[in-house]
């Protein structure tokens, strides 16, 4: 039994590091650096790249719920993740917490794959003689998804990391 518990921990541990660690590179490395290349060029990229992020992040979320909810399991202690008794202590709110950010993490990455990426991709389609009006439009509701992807990746790297602090806090005692 210890030793399955050892192997979910790792599990949630790698989960939770390469879930962080590709929003950190998708915000702070890929995004700035697809602005410096040509659009045409960033499309491929971004497509490409994009749906490799796609996979890992949500690869990343599903083992993160299940890891962690069979480490309760084994530990008998799942009938607390529905009871007040969880929150009279500091690692219970750490661990209310860490669920809530995982919530809200899940949240906007369904947002962004099931609805912005392919509004996304559907705009980056190239369709065959079209007018100056056309492009322009296209170009415009590119830059709007676009934004608005900036800004949701921005959530999902606030509340990734919100939720790795708070996860790693319940480790030492929790916050308050």
């Amino acid at each position: 039994m210890l030793t399955l518990l050892l192997i979910l921990r790792l599990i949630h541990i790698i989960a939770a590091a390469t879930l962080v660690g590709s929003v950190i590179f998708n915000y702070f490395l890929l995004r700035p650096t697809l602005k410096l290349i040509p659009p045409a060029h960033a499309v491929v990229i971004a497509q490409r790249v994009g749906s490799l992020f796609t996979y890992t992040g949500w690869t990343a979320l599903i083992l993160l719920f299940l890891s962690g909810l069979l480490r309760v399991y084994y530990t008998g202690r799942l009938w607390l993740l529905v009871s007040f008794d969880l929150y009279a202590h500091a690692p219970g709110r750490a661990l209310a917490l860490m669920l809530l950010f995982w919530l809200l993490t899940v949240a906007s990455s369904t947002y962004m794959t099931f609805a912005l990426r392919p509004k996304l991709m559907k705009k980056l389609a190239v369709s065959s003689n079209p007018t100056l009006a056309d492009v322009e439009k296209r170009r415009q509701d590119q830059m709007t998804s676009s934004a608005r992807l900036d800004r949701f990746q921005l959530i999902n790297l606030i509340t990734s990391t919100l939720a790795l602090v708070a996860g790693a806090s319940i480790a030492m005692g929790g916050f308050f």
